[in-house]
């Protein structure tokens, strides 16, 4: 009981660090992308295999480095005895497998079940990302702006739009 404090800060220090990464890398995905299709369009079929597989690589990257700092910070610690281990019990707590959590010293391992929840909350945030973003490669400017247009009748009279065609 007495290591909870540090064990806090050093995971409150680690998810603070792992969401400005986040923020980062998402931000480089998005420019990217943006970046291919006002410059490098090419056959729409292609572009609809390339850009969804770079994204989602891009965000194994973006996950792999912040496995990377939870895994150098455990060596680091002398949390345990090689980096090959570190990276082992990073990665199954930040995917939230959460077996190797307990592999940690008694006085650290609640660093690694806080870094299974900052891992399931960053990969939902990825997920969410890659959803939103290939909603908006995948519809039409004609189809986004009929389903903008219906969502913003709702909000602003509180009922569902009028169908045109009666």
């Amino acid at each position: 009981m007495h290591n909870l404090a540090a064990q806090l800060m050093l995971s409150t220090v680690l998810v603070s660090a792992t969401v400005v990464m986040h923020l980062i890398g998402l931000g480089i995905l998005r420019r990217l992308v943006r970046l291919h299709l006002e410059r490098f369009l090419l056959f729409v079929h292609l572009d609809r295999v390339i850009v969804p597989m770079g994204v989602v690589l891009g965000l194994f990257v973006v996950h792999g480095t912040e496995i990377w700092l939870y895994a150098l910070t455990y060596r680091a610690m002398g949390l345990t005895d090689t980096l090959e281990e570190a990276l082992f019990i990073s990665t199954s707590s930040y995917s939230t497998i959460g077996e190797a959590a307990g592999l940690l010293p008694a006085e650290w391992r609640l660093v690694g079940v806080l870094e299974g929840v900052n891992g399931m909350l960053l990969i939902g945030w990825s997920t969410a990302f890659l959803f939103q973003l290939l909603d908006n490669l995948m519809t039409d400017d004609e189809e986004a702006k009929a389903q903008r247009g219906a969502i913003a009748e709702r909000r602003l009279s509180g009922r569902p739009p009028e169908s045109s065609g009666q």
